[in-house]
């Protein structure tokens, strides 16, 4: 595990949740972060923000080979329009199939930097790609270390870059932007949709900046609340809005799945004895004791002298009359074995949103 995580949405009409655009996931072993914000103004832009998403973090594409990364996008349209159901879509609303659904797209990755030392134990490389105006704000102790990809509250508009869910022959102009540095253990990486982003570089340029860190304990229904706020006084658009809190941590090994005891092996061990005829019973000498010698045992008396009427193995082990039979074992003072406990079961479709 390479972060911790709290992520906090809210639709832009928190009455109509169904129709919240935007999209994240998370996969805190391998220390990959995704977030989108679909186009609401285009058709079917949250599946699309969503299978962007879970498609990023479980295989991310490789922009550095082109053919490769256009394979991976013909992938995930083909996904999106098996995805959408367009039967009960208006008449005058179909034409705007054509456009299909668009969406913005940032993601992060942690990579254990092989150069930490002892002053920081457990460094990483961080790796920001983003195309649109989802921004990420890398904070440490408090300080706000970059901003990315915009840098500035006058950078965002409104006909941001995407990625769209249809092959318009112009993928040879979608335009990545990439940054790569240093992370420490510690280090808290927020993630935002546009909306969140805007407000929180105006703050920062007021002189006011957000304290992040403060979100980490506040609760889903008081983050709520204070968007809610934010929108009623004009101070936040009214839009989708996502936030995504990655608390750095020094990288710990996944935590393995109990094997339940039925799938072990139980290993007999077999005792195999060489052929041949069993070792012969030490002899008794044949001797009379004289008068002065001490008695014999009881074992060695019986074989010299002749067995008592009754006393036959025959009569010693037959069974007792009917009226004299054994009564069935008693349960009393037998117990039960105690139950065992049941073993628990241990990425997301993309993660739910925790609410």
């Amino acid at each position: 595990m390479r972060f911790q995580s709290r992520c906090f949405w809210l639709a832009k009409d928190a009455d109509y949740a169904d129709e919240y655009q935007d999209a994240f996931e998370l996969d805190s072993d391998r220390g990959l972060a995704a977030i989108a914000d679909g186009v609401s103004s285009a058709l079917f832009s949250g599946p699309w923000a969503r299978i962007l998403t879970k498609a990023t973090v479980s295989d991310p594409p490789n922009l550095d080979d082109s053919p490769q990364f256009l394979d991976w996008l013909g992938r995930q349209r083909t996904a999106w329009q098996g995805q959408i159901d367009t039967r009960n879509l208006p008449w005058n609303v179909r034409p705007r199939l054509v456009h299909g659904a668009m969406t913005t797209l940032l993601w992060v990755e942690l990579v254990p930097d092989g150069q930490s030392d002892d002053l920081v134990p457990g460094r990483y490389r961080l790796r920001a790609t983003a195309i649109g105006d989802c921004c990420l704000f890398q904070c440490r102790q408090g300080e706000c270390l970059r901003t990315f990809p915009m840098q500035a509250a006058a950078e965002f508009g409104l006909d941001p870059a995407v990625i769209g869910s249809i092959d318009r022959k112009l993928d040879h102009l979608l335009e990545f932007q990439v940054v790569e540095d240093e992370c420490w253990p510690g280090d808290l990486l927020v993630l935002a949709t546009d909306a969140l982003a805007l407000w929180a570089m105006g703050r920062a340029e007021a002189g006011d900046p957000v304290a992040w860190d403060n979100y980490w304990d506040v609760s889903e229904e008081a983050w709520r609340e204070e968007i809610m706020s934010l929108r009623r006084e004009s101070e936040m658009r009214y839009d989708d809005t996502t936030l995504v809190l990655l608390r750095v941590i020094e990288e710990t090994a996944a935590p393995l799945e109990a094997i339940p005891e039925e799938a072990e092996p139980l290993v007999v061990l077999e005792i195999v004895e060489e052929d041949g005829p069993p070792p012969a019973e030490p002899a008794v000498p044949d001797v009379a004791p004289s008068a002065d010698a001490p008695p014999l045992p009881a074992a060695v008396e019986s074989l010299d002298q002749p067995e008592a009427p009754g006393d036959s193995p025959t009569e010693a082990s037959a069974p007792p009359p009917a009226d004299q039979a054994a009564a069935p074992p008693s349960d009393k003072g037998l117990e039960s074995p105690a139950p065992r406990d049941e073993d628990r079961s241990s990425p997301p479709q993309q993660a739910a949103p925790t609410a």
